[in-house]
């Protein structure tokens, strides 16, 4: 990729630390990092950059998804053109990621040879995709959380590149895997702790506090650390207790203070993905969006698949008669626990607890590429200013995924990744949907 020196000015610079937009500023990249931040009154010393001019836009550091799992292709059902079009689809995750601002990602739940092979293409320059660290493999409960994830047979894990979810029983089963796991090249650990299905399918197991301790244990060992799923109040506590460092999602349940409070004195951090819950109110939008504009982001059956999943959420009765065998998502559930979810993370931040940004892409049939700047409105609506919500996206989640030497601010020495969008975000956060231009190691890459 081109990493030429360049000089990007006539701009808004947000740069992940100060609050406000700085209008008289110059970056200059140098290689793949950012060489000089200058006064615009510093331009002529740089004849011999590129000069870019950004016509006003505003420039911020490069999006941090902090959650999601990018080697879904979309494809629920087993069928002859989902096959084919299995690797390109992945191909196009990978590339759309970047083309909607997002430089960097903290993949929660992969197939482990898929996202291992594009990390290194990635790495290597031959594909376009985002910085990447990864948990690989799931590791849960036999019935637990994922419930739509089977365990696959040698021919079907060979063909998808292992196990999405590792279904274990016993804590030396966690050691054996989470070691696997480790030195096949996870930065991260991922477990779970949910009691009650939202796919309508009633109670479900998890993994016994032996287990989780296991699992901790290992990741201290291994200085990697453990994130878990929780949904409920039930596993906001179990993360605390078990010490995970991060809690993926958000309790729809109320959290007391005392509970919030225990959570920030761990100096523990959480994701919440607000969109999951959020997206139950949008069903028909996202629905429009699929037909009208789905074409660029999928390949034909992966977009087929997708349509229709999303068509079944608006069928009366709902649930369809047969929810007892397949994964229907209980959006009521959702929309219900959306406002309890909002007030949590509104507490955990007043209290001064550590909130990160992630989408849950690729996670639900309702979570694709390009809504990003929903996740960020909805911290907004949580109590974030707009400066804070921009800094959870970046500088925040930066220190959460522990790449902050590397990322999510604009300073000298740091990664020269971008998000070029047209408005002006402090003042109204819907404008990070309008993404003009992404840099990545200092390569105009979309």
């Amino acid at each position: 990729m081109e990493s030429k020196r360049k000089l990007f000015h006539n701009m808004g610079l947000f740069d992940g630390i100060s609050d406000l937009l700085q209008d008289d500023k110059i970056v200059i990249t140098s290689g793949d990092r950012i060489g000089k931040i200058e006064s615009i009154e510093a331009i002529d010393r740089y004849q011999n950059c590129e000069q870019i001019d950004l016509e006003g836009k505003t420039m911020l550091p490069g999006f941090i998804d902090a959650h999601l799992h990018i080697t879904v292709p979309f494809i629920m059902e087993a069928t002859p053109r989902g096959f084919l079009q299995m690797n390109r689809q992945l191909a196009l995750n990978f590339a759309n990621c970047v083309k909607y601002g997002v430089t960097t990602i903290r993949d929660m739940g992969a197939f482990p040879k898929k996202i291992i092979k594009w990390r290194k293409k990635i790495e290597s320059g031959k594909a376009l995709g985002p910085r990447i660290v990864s948990a690989l493999s799931f590791i849960t409960s036999v019935g637990g959380v994922p419930e739509m994830a089977p365990t696959l047979n040698p021919v079907e894990s060979l063909v998808a590149g292992g196990q999405f979810a590792e279904r274990l029983k016993t804590p030396e089963e966690v050691r054996v895997v989470a070691n696997r796991l480790v030195d096949q090249g996870a930065t991260w650990l991922k477990t779970q702790y949910s009691e009650q299905s939202f796919l309508f399918h009633g109670p479900l197991p998890y993994l016994s506090d032996a287990c989780f301790d296991a699992l901790v244990e290992v990741g201290k060992k291994r200085n990697v650390k453990v994130a878990m799923h929780h949904t409920e109040r039930a596993g906001f506590l179990k993360g605390i207790h078990v010490g995970v460092n991060t809690l993926e999602h958000c309790a729809m349940e109320e959290l007391d203070e005392a509970e919030i409070d225990r959570f920030v004195a761990q100096n523990m951090a959480i994701v919440p993905t607000l969109k999951i819950m959020g997206d139950s109110f949008e069903v028909e939008e996202i629905l429009d969006w699929l037909k009208t504009e789905g074409a660029d982001d999928f390949l034909s059956e992966p977009l087929r698949q997708s349509i229709a999943g999303v068509e079944v959420l608006l069928t009366k009765p709902y649930p369809p008669p047969d929810y007892e065998k397949k994964f229907y998502h209980d959006t009521e559930h959702f929309s219900r626990g959306y406002p309890v979810a909002l007030k949590n993370v509104e507490n955990i931040k007043k209290a001064g607890g550590t909130v990160g940004v992630g989408t849950d892409c690729c996670g639900t049939g309702l979570s694709f590429f390009g809504s990003y700047w929903k996740e960020l409105r909805y911290l907004t609506q949580a109590g974030f200013t707009n400066a804070e919500a921009l800094k959870a996206a970046t500088a925040v989640n930066a220190n959460i995924i522990d790449m902050a030497d590397d990322v999510g601010t604009i300073e000298p020495g740091k990664y020269a990744d971008f998000a070029i969008i047209d408005g002006n975000p402090i003042n109204n956060i819907e404008t990070t949907k309008n993404v003009t231009m992404v840099v990545k190691g200092g390569a105009i890459v979309a």
